[in-house]
């Protein structure tokens, strides 16, 4: 018995150094994957921009545009997923909730930032407390559509015609409490022409809905209704812009064409979920602005009437701020609020 004890104990420590070095070399051979997972610079997979509308909305045209530079820049698939409802707070919302990693990103539209905490009941979150501004990417002037067919040439006719017309005439809109909603409605009181609100989904049905006549007044960006006018079936009125848009050269401004005290532009932005770091908020600020100043996309954009902005994260929240405290005081006055 005395002469076995050694040997049983020898050969446990053999098992039991042999395992230590099993378990050295596994932990060698793991860590260096481990390592590069903690370490490898952001993106290291694909990334989500949501834009909280319909496919074919003017955010969801300017994102798409984007895709591709983006992923030569990022080396990484960039892709648009649309979640569109409630006046694009469905699709905010998912942003809002989402990891602050950079992966997912949100292009939605000025009253998703500056207008729909005031304008809903129950939103359930503050944009300016639960998302990361990056860029304000494109500024879109709205332009004033209307039928072909409807017997005037400016807007001052319009506002004769909708006059002599009591009950008769109806604006459209991509969706209650949208930008363009409350613009024309701001107009629609300013003038006094007694339009009746019809709301869509989306820009793309609104038009529609315009060149059959159901609406004969329409707010949005040139690019969703200029193929229109260059067939005939619609006419533009006025654009919200002080220069002439180079693709309506004889449009007049709102200012020129009488229509004074309304912010008609819808600007369209980029931002992260809140906590997202400032140095990923930089590089993306960075990268989105270069894609968007390349030549070609420059040009298409300006071919939709749109106009590229990009400024910086800490200007984008501050323009939020400020258009957020202006909608909070000017909502009231439109007596619009929605459940």
């Amino acid at each position: 018995m005395s002469s076995a004890t050694p040997q049983r104990s020898s050969r446990h420590g053999i098992v039991s150094r042999l395992t230590g070095v099993l378990l050295a070399v596994a932990a060698a051979a793991t860590a260096p994957a481990a390592l590069a997972q903690a370490t490898d610079p952001w993106p290291n997979r694909p990334v989500r921009i949501v834009v909280p509308y319909v496919a074919g909305a003017m955010g969801d045209m300017i994102a798409r545009r984007l895709t591709e530079g983006l992923r030569q820049e990022l080396g990484q698939p960039v892709l648009v997923e649309n979640r569109p409802g409630a006046g694009g707070n469905i699709g905010t919302r998912a942003v809002e909730q989402a990891s602050p990693d950079g992966y997912t990103l949100l292009v939605a539209a000025t009253n998703n930032f500056t207008i729909n905490q005031f304008l809903y009941k129950d939103l359930g979150f503050d944009p300016l407390q639960r998302l990361e501004p990056v860029t304000v990417l494109v500024d879109v002037p709205s332009v004033i559509f209307v039928p072909a067919g409807l017997p005037v040439n400016a807007f001052t006719d319009f506002v004769a015609w909708a006059r002599a017309n009591p009950g008769k005439v109806n604006y459209g809109s991509p969706g209650s409490g949208t930008t363009p909603h409350l613009s024309a409605e701001a107009i629609n009181q300013a003038f006094s022409l007694g339009m009746t609100h019809v709301p869509y989904k989306g820009a793309s049905q609104a038009v529609t809905a315009l060149m059959a006549g159901e609406v004969q007044f329409y707010l949005v960006g040139a690019g969703v209704g200029l193929p229109h006018v260059r067939s005939g079936k619609l006419r533009a009125l006025a654009v919200a812009s002080r220069v002439p848009l180079s693709v309506l050269p004889d449009t007049p401004s709102f200012e020129k064409a009488g229509i004074t005290g309304v912010d008609a532009s819808n600007w369209w932005g980029l931002a992260a979920p809140t906590g997202t770091p400032a140095a990923l908020i930089d590089r993306l600020q960075r990268v989105f602005c270069k894609v968007l100043a390349e030549p070609g996309n420059e040009q298409a954009l300006a071919q939709l009437g749109v106009m590229p902005v990009c400024n910086a994260p800490a200007q984008m929240r501050a323009q939020v701020a400020r258009e957020a405290d202006s909608w909070r005081r000017a909502l009231p006055a439109l007596k619009i609020q929605i459940d």
